[in-house]
C-alpha cells in the first residue's frame, strides 16, 4: 500500500484521471439502478403489473398526435369493444389543471381517464368509492373526481368529509367521489396524478380541442391486461 501511494503522489496527473473516472463510473451505475430499481423492479401497485400491456399502432399517420405511443381516442374505442385478447382494457390522458377550493387556487397535475381504468387495474378506494364505467359515458354529463391519497393527505389534510363536496376545475364545479388507495399516483413514473376525472369530460379540462371523435387526433394512452393461462 505504501508503494501504491508513493507511484499515485509520482503522478499526480494519472492519479487525478483514474479517481474521477473511478467515480463517474461508480456514479453511472447507481443511476442506472437507480431507474432500473424504479422502473422494472418496483413493480406498481396494481392488481396485475405483469400483465400490463402497452397498445399502439406503427407506421405512417395521418393527423396530430400528442406521442409516438398514443393513439386517437376512438381507435381505443374500436380495441376495446373489438378485443377478444384482453380480459380489460383502459386509457389515459396526463394534463395540468386549475384546482380550486375554499379561498385557495393551485395548478395541479391530473389525469383523464375511462371508466374501466380502476376496475381494471384493481386500484381500490381508501375513502369514497372508485370511478367507474357508468361514470364514463356521456360526453360533459360526469363532473366527478376521484383524488389521490397522497394530495387528499397534503392539500385536504385528510379530512374524511371530503367526499361529496364540490372543487372546481379549470372553473368548472366536480363532485369529489373518492380516494384512492395509498402508494396510487397513476402509471407513469415521474409523473404523479393528483386528480383522476372520466374521459369524457375531455371538453371541460381541455377546451381547445375535443378529441372524443378525432380519428386523426392520437392522444390517449392505451393499456390491455393480458389474459392469464386459467382465462382471468
Amino acid at each position: 500500500m505504501r508503494y501504491g501511494f508513493r507511484s499515485l503522489r509520482k503522478s499526480p496527473l494519472f492519479t487525478a484521471v483514474a479517481v474521477l473516472t473511478l467515480a463517474f463510473g461508480i456514479g453511472a451505475n447507481t443511476a442506472i439502478f437507480s431507474v432500473m430499481d424504479q422502473v422494472l423492479l418496483q413493480l406498481l401497485p396494481v392488481k396485475h403489473p405483469e400483465q400490463l400491456v402497452l397498445v399502439t399502432e406503427r407506421g405512417m399517420r395521418l393527423g396530430d398526435s400528442w406521442g409516438d405511443e398514443d393513439v386517437s381516442y376512438p381507435m381505443y374505442r374500436d380495441f376495446r369493444d373489438g378485443n377478444q385478447v384482453f380480459s380489460g382494457m383502459f386509457c389515459r390522458f396526463p394534463t395540468s389543471v386549475g384546482l380550486g377550493y375554499g379561498d385557495h387556487t393551485e395548478t395541479v397535475t391530473a389525469e383523464l381517464v375511462s371508466g374501466s381504468y380502476f376496475p381494471v387495474l384493481g386500484v381500490t378506494a381508501a375513502l369514497g368509492r372508485i370511478l367507474t364505467p357508468d361514470d364514463d359515458r356521456v360526453p360533459g354529463g360526469h363532473p366527478v373526481a376521484k383524488l389521490s391519497h397522497s394530495f387528499w393527505q397534503s392539500r385536504f389534510s385528510s379530512d374524511s368529509t371530503i367526499v361529496g363536496k364540490q372543487i372546481t376545475i379549470d372553473g368548472y364545479a366536480f363532485t369529489v367521489i373518492g380516494v384512492s388507495q395509498p402508494g396510487f399516483d397513476g402509471l407513469e413514473v415521474g409523473y404523479k396524478s393528483k386528480i383522476f376525472v372520466p374521459m369524457m369530460m375531455k371538453l371541460q379540462m381541455t377546451p381547445r380541442s375535443d378529441g372524443l371523435q378525432q380519428r386523426r387526433l392520437s392522444w390517449v394512452t392505451a393499456f390491455g391486461v393480458e389474459r392469464t393461462p386459467n382465462g382471468f
